[in-house]
């Protein structure tokens, strides 16, 4: 059986009305598991093309053969892991050396408390160009933010301890000028139909669900940038 199975099965899911999370599991399981053995990479039914380039973080080279979307909520117990067991080593390998180029959306899926506190303070500290490093300062420390009565002061501190400028990023978040950026992450990412995290989008709309391990993941970027039918995508817009 495919090793991308149990990353389907342990993906967190957003509960669409008419559909029963079961049913979905059963449907999408079955489906990965069909995909899986005949080219590798979870496909998604084809969706109308929709340009991300104005969405999210970016990170790599324009120049870049191949370019991963990665759909994310920062109180997903499956991106911390990800983040955690693969992201940082996917990073240096492939990002770094400029063969992929890598597109952070993070949107509020609306299954995990606090969560949308944690992306406006991510947006927050993308003004600071601080996003990553507070990217992963909020999935190593998502129990302390997301399981007080209210959050405020422990992203504060998180945020500080990541190396922001506190008074700035403070000011940030009383203004809520964020707000409609994170609400616009969550348009695009139910537009694309994106109902669990972590999701990643291949072109196409070829799609990877779940906490997928670092072998697995390395293994399709590596086929993914061996195979002639990856295109470059667009440069990307700069990051504010």
């Amino acid at each position: 059986m495919c090793n991308l199975l149990r990353a389907v099965l342990n993906a967190h899911l957003l509960p669409v009305p008419g559909k029963p999370l079961m049913t979905r599991l059963l449907r999408r399981a079955s489906w990965h598991v069909a995909v899986c053995l005949t080219v590798g990479l979870a496909t998604a039914r084809a969706l109308p093309a929709q340009d991300l380039s104005a969405f999210g973080h970016v990170f790599g080279s324009s120049s870049a053969k191949l370019e991963v979307v990665e759909f994310l909520d920062f109180g997903c117990i499956q991106c911390e892991r990800f983040n955690e067991l693969a992201f940082g080593n996917l990073y240096n390998e492939f990002v770094l050396t400029g063969q992929v180029r890598w597109r952070v959306i993070p949107f509020v899926l609306g299954a995990f408390r606090h969560s949308a506190f944690a992306a406006e303070a991510a947006e927050c500290a993308a003004e600071q160009d601080l996003f990553l490093v507070m990217h992963d300062s909020l999935m190593a420390r998502r129990s302390d933010w997301s399981t007080l009565g209210s959050p405020t002061q422990a992203l504060a501190e998180i945020a500080r301890d990541a190396g922001l400028n506190g008074a700035a990023f403070d000011e940030c978040v009383k203004s809520q000028r964020m707000r409609p950026r994170v609400r616009a992450h969550k348009t695009v990412a139910l537009s694309k139909k994106v109902y669990g995290t972590p999701t990643f989008i291949f072109p196409g709309d070829r799609r990877v669900l779940g906490a997928v391990p670092l072998a697995q993941f390395r293994a399709l970027l590596r086929a993914e940038l061996d195979s002639n039918s990856v295109q470059a995508a667009p440069s990307p817009k700069p990051q504010r």
